[in-house]
């Protein structure tokens, strides 16, 4: 469904967003997995300085422990005061894995197995200084330490193995996280690959055959492709094309054969399209006198080359005016149509005539050139002298309001027309209002 508006992304901004969906995919699953790897890191530093330590220093301890009774029990047996030396030297390492061991170990057995090796370092001072101490009190306390220093090693030890556990869930959470973020990230970019390719695939083909319908001459094909996007403005452009061309085609199959000039449809469609838009402009209804008489004495070969190169000298002279608006047009036989801006019209028709007369005397014999003229029969049999072609040139200045359509333009222009060809050789007369001339 498009946005409203028929707003639609261009294909820049469908690449840059696709790559930025596909970018964020992956950043999240880089991002979550070097959080989770964190997390994990800081779980193993905490499993290897608390729990790992707790456990091997509850091994050393039992070791110590064990290490103590033998002493204390050699010293009962020897009475010998070496005993009690080494004694007190594995008891002050005792303490001192004792404190260690409470620095890492958060648990409540830390307390009692303090205060359970404080009354057993109480019976065992006994012992060295010579007193008598119960044997079934002695048993006991170092019972109560050594189930303490186990105590504590089985906690640490099911602590550590739930730590371990969760580790590798944490671990393979992260993995399977890890994976899945990148995995859309991946698909993502592979859908959105495939949608891009897809469309550009049919909108190309679109245009393709958009191509081969306008090569065929359907000018009225439409491409079928929405605005928005940079295929879309091809197929505007296109679409724009075919009105051009089939515009082209009807101004040619309207052009005269003969000079290549714009025919009745073309002047008619520029006529219209100034008044249309309320421009002034100038309307110069060109005309040949005494063409028909050329016609008669030299034939159709060489009047049709004085038409072609009077059309080349009309719109080489107008195009040296440097009016962009300016139009010529072939109405047809010895008539021609000069539309531009009204300040022009004067130097445009000084202009044509001046070459005009300049050039027609060389299409005549050296003899009739001479004469400036030659003697023939009119159209109704009457033998006449007939002087070299000459041009007649209508002007009509329009101003917005002065006509409403092309052919009221025509006909003011032939009324014209009729009243320069009065007057013999080249002339023009320009109207810029009634009763108002220029010749």
């Amino acid at each position: 469904m498009p946005f409203p508006g028929h707003f639609r992304l261009s294909l820049i901004q469908k690449m840059i967003i696709s790559f930025a969906l596909c970018g964020i995919c992956m950043m999240a699953a880089l991002i979550y997995a070097v959080t989770g790897l964190g997390s994990m890191h800081r779980m193993e530093e905490e499993i290897a300085r608390s729990d790992l330590s707790a456990a091997t220093i509850t091994i050393t301890l039992r070791e110590m422990m064990l290490t103590q009774e033998r002493y204390v029990g050699k010293f009962q047996i020897l009475r010998q005061a070496e005993f009690h030396e080494l004694y007190d030297q594995n008891a002050e390492k005792f303490r001192s894995e004792l404190a260690s061991l409470q620095r890492v170990y958060r648990g409540k057995g830390g307390d009692k197995l303090v205060a359970a090796y404080a009354a057993y370092a109480n019976l065992t001072k006994r012992v060295f200084s010579g007193r008598e101490v119960d044997a079934g009190a002695m048993k006991q306390a170092t019972a109560r330490v050594e189930d303490l220093i186990e105590q504590i090693r089985v906690e640490q030890k099911e602590s550590l193995a739930n730590k371990l556990k969760v580790s590798d869930e944490k671990e393979a959470k992260t993995v399977t996280r890890s994976i899945g973020l990148a995995f859309v990230g991946v698909l993502f970019a592979f859908l959105v690959a495939v949608y891009l390719i897809y469309t550009f695939a049919s909108s190309i083909g679109k245009l393709q055959t958009a191509t081969h319908r306008i090569a065929a001459g359907d000018f009225d094909h439409d491409p079928g492709i929405p605005p928005g996007d940079e295929i879309g403005t091809l197929a505007q452009d296109f679409t724009r094309m075919a009105a051009r061309l089939k515009e082209l085609e009807q101004i040619s199959l309207d052009a005269s054969p003969l000079t290549r000039l714009p025919g009745n449809i073309a002047i008619e469609r520029s006529i219209s399209r100034r008044l249309r838009e309320r421009q002034p402009f100038a309307m110069c209804y060109l005309d040949l006198d005494n063409f028909k008489s050329y016609n008669d004495r030299y034939g159709y070969i060489k009047a049709s080359e004085i038409l072609r190169e009077t059309g080349e000298l009309i719109h080489n002279a107008v195009k040296r005016l440097h009016d962009p608006e300016a139009f010529v047009g072939h109405i047809g036989g010895d008539d021609f149509v000069v539309i531009v801006a009204a300040e022009l019209a004067k130097s445009a028709c000084q202009t044509i005539i001046q070459e005009f007369d300049a050039m027609v005397p060389f299409f005549y014999s050296d003899e009739d050139r001479a004469a400036g003229s030659f003697e023939g029969v009119d159209r109704y049999g009457v033998p006449r002298v007939f002087p070299l072609i000459s041009m007649s040139i209508a002007v009509l200045v329009c101003e917005p309001g002065d006509y409403a359509t092309a052919a009221e333009i025509a006909t003011a222009a032939a009324e014209v027309k009729d009243h320069v060809k009065e007057s013999s050789g080249s002339n023009y007369i320009i109207v810029r209002e009634a009763g108002n001339y220029d010749v």
